[in-house]
């Protein structure tokens, strides 16, 4: 018996060595695999339809857990043998073969050539330690030399022990709050005329007690055009109306800021009036003498001498700290024999009343629109809208789909440093699976509960599953970030 024993133990290791199977004649089908608590489960369905074995050679099926190229944990094997190396492991003669042989052996099988043959596979193991569960894979491979999983073919693709969930995250987005509406600003000046040391507006042709003839009428259509202007688009309204009334350095200070005080509240008034606007809406300030526009005249002048201009240059722009010493100035104009004929001849006469003027911005804002006018308004002027409506216009249509990104995109690009437009176009390239675009937008995202999902989800794309929980869990009591940190646990 012994030498019959040794003669079928050395028959099955001549036979292992040359037996050989292709992948093709071996595959496994229907791959499960769990990870819970440590322990990995794998099933499948072992098909060996197209394999041929010979009676006396055998063939080892065995799961491998590979983390990255290095092979880490091999899980018991399916032995298949062929008729003479069955009956042989049956009778126990090939016990001696389990001391050498690199697989152990959950099932046993006989090859029955020519006929369908599927074998169940199940086995479970704890990987606890061995290996990053998160970064590993499972693959069924064949052995027909008995050396060992480590060299053995593989005959099915790597599946992951943890599936990356990163396309099950939701990314949730921010409803803007409503703030005040942008404003376009049209400005211009017009030099509307007033009676001597009097403050009442003349709307209409208006003879003065000392003969003088006031007409305002077409420094008013000034203003009046450009209101039309600013209103020529039906969708604005106007926000406000800005004035700022000049005066010339003639007379005391004090004086020449009650009169360009009075004056500018006068013209403020009559516009109120005129265009139907709640007084508040209509503001004014005053500036009692006009030494800027008067230094501009004095630069750009061509019938003064250089030597003028150096020493009226020199004179306005001395330091004045009180309304003496603007007077004091006014005086020197008047007296000092390098300006006094100037002053009479050209300065008084002609360029004083040109700095007796009023500076206007009217402001213009969306009027109350729904939101299928919005989306016109979008198309055309967005830059009139605020991030609210323009994120309400967005909803009117599916999330996700290219009508909604494209509001979503129009959004950031007119306010490309808000963090809620930011958080808002991250969600909307996550959604589209640009996770590239969604990276370069987090820096601007803040720090509120969606940004730090949005963050969450990114590090779970990349695989940085650690850094991802700590930013679901810093998202607060968002729902998304709990639902999302769900999944990842």
């Amino acid at each position: 018996m012994k030498i019959l024993y040794k003669f079928i133990l050395a028959l099955a290791l001549s036979t292992q060595v040359s037996a050989s199977a292709s992948a093709q004649t071996v595959s496994a089908n229907n791959v499960h695999v769990d990870y819970t608590n440590e322990m990995l489960t794998v099933s499948a369905d072992i098909v060996l339809d197209s394999l041929r074995l010979k009676s006396n050679n055998q063939i080892f099926i065995t799961p491998i857990v590979k983390a990255g190229d290095t092979m880490t944990v091999s899980l018991p094997s399916v032995l298949v043998n062929g008729r003479k190396m069955h009956i042989s492991y049956q009778r126990g003669a090939l016990n001696g073969f389990k001391t050498i042989k690199q697989h152990d052996i959950i099932q046993e099988v006989e090859r029955k050539n020519r006929t369908r043959q599927l074998v169940p596979y199940s086995s479970r193991v704890k990987l606890a330690g061995a290996i990053d569960p998160r970064s590993a894979a499972v693959a069924f491979v064949y052995d027909s030399c008995g050396c060992g999983a480590d060299i053995a073919n593989r005959i099915t693709p790597f599946v992951p022990l943890f599936e990356n969930p990163y396309k099950k995250l939701i990314p949730a987005m921010v409803t803007p709050p409503v703030t005040d509406l942008p404003v376009s600003i049209h400005e211009g000046k017009a030099r509307v005329q007033f009676e001597v040391d009097r403050t009442e507006l003349h709307a209409v042709p208006y003879v003065c007690k000392n003969g003088q003839r006031i007409d305002n009428r077409e420094q008013l259509a000034v203003i009046d055009d450009s209101v039309k202007y600013a209103l020529s688009d039906p969708h604005v309204e106007i926000a406000g109306i800005r004035i700022c009334g000049y005066a010339s350095p003639e007379s005391p200070y004090t004086h020449n800021d009650m009169l360009a005080s009075g004056r500018s509240r006068s013209l403020a008034e009559y516009l109120a009036s005129r265009y139907k606007l709640p007084k508040q809406d209509v503001s004014y300030t005053a500036v009692p003498e006009n030494w800027k526009e008067f230094r501009q005249l004095v630069v750009d002048s061509k019938e003064i001498t250089e030597q003028q201009r150096r020493d009226l240059l020199e004179l306005i722009d001395r330091p004045a700290y009180s309304p003496g010493d603007y007077d004091a100035k006014e005086n020197e104009l008047k007296t000092n024999p390098k300006f006094s004929s100037l002053y009479r001849s050209k300065i008084l006469p002609e360029w004083f009343p040109r700095l007796r003027a009023t500076t206007f911005a009217i402001s213009t804002r969306l009027k109350p629109l729904d939101d299928e006018e919005l989306a016109k308004v979008l198309e055309t002027t967005p830059e009139k809208m605020s991030l609210n409506q323009m994120f309400r216009v967005a909803r009117l249509y599916p999330e996700g789909s290219d009508k909604f990104n494209h509001v979503i995109d129009v959004a950031l690009k007119h306010y490309p440093d808000d963090p809620i437009a930011n958080v808002n176009a991250a969600a909307a390239h996550i959604m589209r699976g640009d996770y590239d675009a969604a990276r370069e937008l987090l820096d601007k995202t803040g720090q509120s509960d969606e940004a730090y999902n949005l963050r969450g989800i990114v590090a779970t794309h990349d695989g940085e599953y650690d850094k991802a929980i700590g930013y679901f869990e810093r998202a607060g009591n968002l729902e998304a970030a709990k639902i999302n940190l769900h999944y990842l646990k």
